[in-house]
């Protein structure tokens, strides 16, 4: 009996040692995968993530970290594949379908990009990352009124953040709504500063609706923020 129980024992303290092994190997795997990541070397990460859901087929981190690295490497099919995968495992974690939708719309898939953009609307309806993801899916579906629905709700929630303006500006030059593009990238310059390509831009804007004189004043702006390329626009009509 003391036999049994001492080989019991033993067996239990191997087990243990082995589990311990076990997980200190997969996590050595995240860890060199992550790194090729960030070093670009995505074959290698890749390869390492392979191994390490060959270790843990049921942790669905290794599939969506396979699945980013696989978006950089520009392997859509792949990527959806393991966001799909991650989703099966962990059907709430919402990063999974933030990246499975942009790997939708790499793949020209727009109405499933929508699809899960607005299952997270649904839950979370003020939720500006995902209202901006959606709208650029609604714009490449041409869906240009649903698009502007979005930036329209978004830009209500955050009214300072100068990407939403730039975004909803850009769609109101596909909508062939100059004035309202105008006024949006007045916001921009006020809110991205950083942002030296407006002058030229709204310079070309008025230009399309024959106001030269401010166009002018914008590409004059535009050069002041060694935009070179305004310096054609400026010699051609403002000089």
């Amino acid at each position: 009996m003391k036999h049994i129980f001492t080989r019991a024992l033993t067996t239990f303290t191997f087990t243990l040692l082995f589990l311990a092994s076990f997980g200190q190997q997969g996590t050595e795997l995240l860890i060199q995968a992550n790194r090729a990541t960030l070093e670009r070397d995505y074959t290698q990460a890749i390869a390492l993530y392979d191994q390490y859901i060959k270790l843990n087929p049921e942790d669905f981190r290794g599939y969506f970290n396979r699945g980013t690295t696989e978006m950089n490497a520009r392997k859509y099919t792949e990527a959806e594949q393991d966001f799909t995968k991650t989703l099966s495992l962990n059907p709430v974690y919402k990063e999974a379908y933030y990246y499975r939708g942009q790997s939708f719309v790499k793949q020209k898939k727009y109405d499933l990009a929508i699809k899960d953009y607005t299952h997270i609307l649904d839950k979370d309806p003020r939720s500006v990352p995902f209202l901006k993801l959606r709208a650029k899916a609604y714009s490449e579906n041409k869906q240009n009124d649903l698009a502007l629905q979005d930036l329209n709700f978004a830009i209500g929630i955050a009214k300072l953040e100068g990407d939403l303006y730039k975004r909803r500006a850009e769609l109101k030059i596909v909508l062939h709504d100059i004035d309202g593009a105008l006024k949006d990238y007045h916001a921009v310059g006020k809110l991205m500063p950083e942002y030296k390509m407006v002058h030229y831009i709204k310079g070309n804007l008025y230009l399309e609706i024959k106001e030269t004189d401010f166009a002018c004043e914008e590409y004059k702006l535009a050069l002041d923020n060694d935009v070179v390329v305004a310096d054609r626009a400026y010699q051609e009509h403002c000089q």
